[in-house]
């Protein structure tokens, strides 16, 4: 197994991307920063349904959004979808710790690239400060999608697309027991993202020799052996 990092270089589109054990991809060149599902407002759309979850996740994932922002001097985020989890998510509190976002980095451009999530929740507030791309968002040489499946129809002239929804996992075991652990999952000119909110799901992913996943665990991500 290689040697656990706090991030990991690869060539793909043949730029250079940064993944992060931070469950998210920095583009250096252009400063733009990738994340997938985040999800907010989750907890608060289980206590609508009379389930008792604790607050404060949504809150939490947008620090550590916004620190991301600043520790890597970012000019565009780009979200693949999912920021919202469903219309019971859109609470006073959320709407607070959005707007104070927003207001936090007015000079970073802000593209939500609309997921199944968000076309039930309908559109943010537009105080949010986002640009919402409908299908898909194309930054040459990369296409952003949500959903991997709309990955063969949308990718027409596209080379590398990048995407979220399935919150991947790799599944790391000994001879006793087994973790699903959350993973970048790399298939030939498809990148798929970990998904970047605290409560959230993970499905497993069935990796083939010529994929290749980076697993997260904690603040290290490394690379898994290629399967055979």
């Amino acid at each position: 197994m290689s040697t656990a990092r706090h991030a990991i270089e690869i060539d793909f589109g043949g730029e250079r991307l940064t993944l992060l054990a931070q469950k998210a991809v920095v583009w250096p060149r252009e400063k733009t920063l990738f994340v997938a599902d985040v999800h907010l407002g989750k907890a608060a759309s289980f206590r609508a349904a009379g389930i008792a979850v604790p607050s404060g996740h949504s809150k939490d994932d947008v620090a550590r959004l916004s620190a991301l922002i600043e520790a890597h001097s970012i000019s565009h985020l780009v979200i693949l979808g999912d920021l919202v989890h469903n219309r019971a998510s859109y609470t006073p509190a959320l709407d607070t710790t959005m707007r104070g976002f927003a207001r936090a980095h007015p000079r970073v451009k802000k593209t939500l690239v609309v997921g199944n999530h968000d076309s039930h929740a309908g559109r943010c507030p537009v105080e949010w400060g986002l640009d919402h791309a409908e299908d898909n968002l194309s930054i040459n040489p990369f296409l952003c999608i949500h959903a991997p499946e709309d990955w063969v129809e949308a990718s027409v002239g596209q080379t590398f697309g990048l995407a979220g929804h399935l919150h991947p996992a790799a599944r790391v075991a000994t001879a006793r027991e087994s973790l699903a652990l959350p993973c970048f999952w790399q298939r030939e000119h498809l990148l798929v993202l970990p998904s970047f909110g605290s409560l959230t799901g993970r499905y497993v992913v069935n990796a083939t020799p010529s994929d290749v996943t980076f697993v997260v665990t904690g603040q290290q991500i490394f690379r898994l052996p290629t399967p055979v």
